[in-house]
């Protein structure tokens, strides 16, 4: 099969990626095509947007609440501990509030936020308009590859129409979180790349991927591994281009990316102590998503393997991977999975695909191997705006060699009329996942954010917006009511009443999701819960001060 598939694709060419803009036949067409998709994208996002007008999770309330922080004059500080993390996973020395932000997640789309704020206004609204832009902006990039590097404008269109749906992103990308904000570095960071393999200059284009990829990373930090894309272009050219100036685009590229991140490795330094404050043990050495958020013990490489067999730690790598070629799937529009993991076959020897590729198998492979649990709860979602303006182009591409192949043993799939009506039906199907998945995102957002209205409203009445709130999502709270806040630590009863009182907390907020009778904890029931180990939270008050759909609020003593 794998041999056939192979034989059956026409070879992209290698040499270097011609301007659109220097052949006359395809100047006129190319020009009208990418400004009617720049206008519908634009469009579209900007209807996306007006959909929700509050930062709708955790991620978005935090980069908003960061950015409100430094137009406000406060610069990079948070008056809410979103997670533990913030604090090293442990109940620090002298609490307080508030504290410098950052420690984990990175800055990049808070500070695009802010400048967008500081001209705008500081409103929601004004925030999301520069991730309206970039993210738009992603879907005419989409085209622009689909015609470069398969000089088809079937290709480009499906490719386009795709990169605008993109599963549930419909409704998430012009929101404030670094979807955008990565999406649109990493994909340059991947072009440049590609360029550098046929262009006679390619230490240029090797300078642009590595400082690309150094302000992807400032949205994510898992940008790191878009540094992939640039060592294998460089790796391709090596041996032809000498020491001396392979030398030169490599150190060069190099160092782009050392220099762009150089700021806020020393801004770390002097606010933590460390370049990387968030690189411990509950980050990477976790049994369980939640187990990240505990401070009760600290997750170690010991711990790991102490706590998981070996055929528990390889089956959550394979449940991991077969989790992220679903997410794959939605991202794709559903069937276009199929010919973009047969894409990647069919090209593996085509020179000019090949960093993405080779970064494309190194993202996937470490999202399941190191970030198990965080690929499966957005990250691989977050991470993949860099990569989709390839990936999609490339799988509407591959649909007719696919089925060629696959036409030995049917050959209806031969016929260019097969062809056309799988693009068509693909298309239909992925508009259909899309609008679906979006759906159920913003029904999910509006549940939650309904339930920080309500608690917002019970403090305001009881005057009580200055003090410290403990609950799953301070920042989102911080929004909807001011108040500071500390997150709920996933530990023991007692351990969690110990960090309530460190930081004088007042209230606590349980929320539960629709049809759900209990939250992961089991405080539900406030005073009378007993945790796993027997121990009841007899520092909450058994009876809720208020209660509305979904939330509690209790008294804590």
């Amino acid at each position: 099969m794998a041999a056939s598939l192979a034989g059956t694709l026409p070879a992209v060419s290698t040499e270097p990626i011609t301007s659109t803009a220097t052949r006359g036949a395809d100047r006129g067409f190319l020009a009208r095509d990418l400004i009617v998709v720049s206008v519908v994208a634009l469009v579209v996002r900007g209807l996306a947007a007006l959909l929700v007008d509050y930062p709708p999770y955790t991620d978005a309330a935090y980069y908003t609440m960061v950015a409100d922080q430094i137009v406000t004059g406060h610069g990079l500080t948070a008056p809410v501990m979103w997670s533990w993390l913030e604090v090293g996973s442990r109940i620090p020395a002298h609490p307080t509030l508030p504290i410098p932000s950052n420690n984990h997640w990175m800055p990049l789309t808070s500070l695009v936020a802010a400048a967008s704020m500081a001209v705008a206004g500081a409103s929601y609204r004004a925030a999301e308009l520069p991730f309206v832009v970039l993210s738009a902006a992603l879907v005419p990039f989409t085209y622009l590859l689909g015609w470069q590097l398969w000089r088809s404008r079937r290709v480009a269109a499906g490719a386009s129409v795709l990169a605008l749906l993109a599963g549930p992103l419909l409704v998430m990308y012009p929101v404030v979180a670094n979807f955008a904000a990565f999406g649109v570095p990493g994909a340059i960071a991947l072009y440049a790349a590609t360029r550098a393999v046929g262009s006679p200059r390619p230490e240029v284009w090797l300078l642009v991927s590595g400082a690309a990829a150094g302000v992807a990373t400032l949205a994510r930090v898992d940008g790191l591994l878009l540094a992939v894309a640039p060592a294998a272009a460089w790796a391709l050219r090596a041996r032809e281009r000498g020491l001396a100036r392979s030398l030169l685009g490599g150190t060069g590229s190099a160092a782009a990316y050392v220099l762009v991140l150089a700021p806020w490795l020393a801004r770390n330094a002097a606010a933590f102590g460390t370049p990387f404050p968030s690189a411990g043990g509950n980050f990477l050495w976790i049994s369980s998503y939640n187990e990240q958020f505990a401070i009760g013990h600290q997750a170690t490489a010991a711990s790991y393997f102490a706590a998981n067999s070996p055929v528990a730690i390889i089956g959550s790598k394979l449940g991991a991977w077969v989790d992220l070629v679903g997410r794959t799937a939605v991202l794709a529009g559903g069937v276009f999975v199929v010919f973009f993991l047969a894409g990647l076959w069919l090209e593996r020897r085509n020179r000019t695909l090949r960093p993405f590729i080779v970064y494309w198998l190194v993202m996937f492979a470490v999202m399941g191997l190191v970030f198990t649990f965080h690929a499966s709860h957005g990250a691989f979602y977050h991470s993949a705006p860099a990569w989709l303006p390839f990936a999609l182009p490339m799988a509407v591409a591959s649909l007719p060699s696919t089925c060629n192949a696959l036409s030995r043993w049917w050959s209806f799939l031969g016929r260019p009329q097969t062809h056309r009506f799988l693009l068509v039906v693909g298309l239909a199907g992925a508009l259909a996942v899309s609008l679906v998945g979006s759906a159920v995102v913003l029904d999910q957002w509006g549940a939650s954010h309904r339930q920080d209205l309500a608690t917002a409203e019970f403090l305001h009445e009881r005057g009580q917006t200055d003090v410290v709130v403990m609950s799953d999502d301070p920042a989102g709270l911080w929004e909807a009511s001011g108040n500071p806040g500390i997150s709920i630590p996933f530990d023991p009863y007692p351990v969690i009443g110990r960090a309530a009182h460190a930081y004088g907390a007042r209230w606590l907020v349980v929320n539960i999701r629709p049809g759900e009778s209990s939250d992961p904890l089991g405080l539900w029931q406030g005073g009378n819960s007993v945790d796993g180990e027997g121990n009841p939270a007899d520092w909450l008050a058994t009876a809720p001060s208020f209660e509305a759909p979904g939330v509690r609020v209790y008294a804590i003593h």
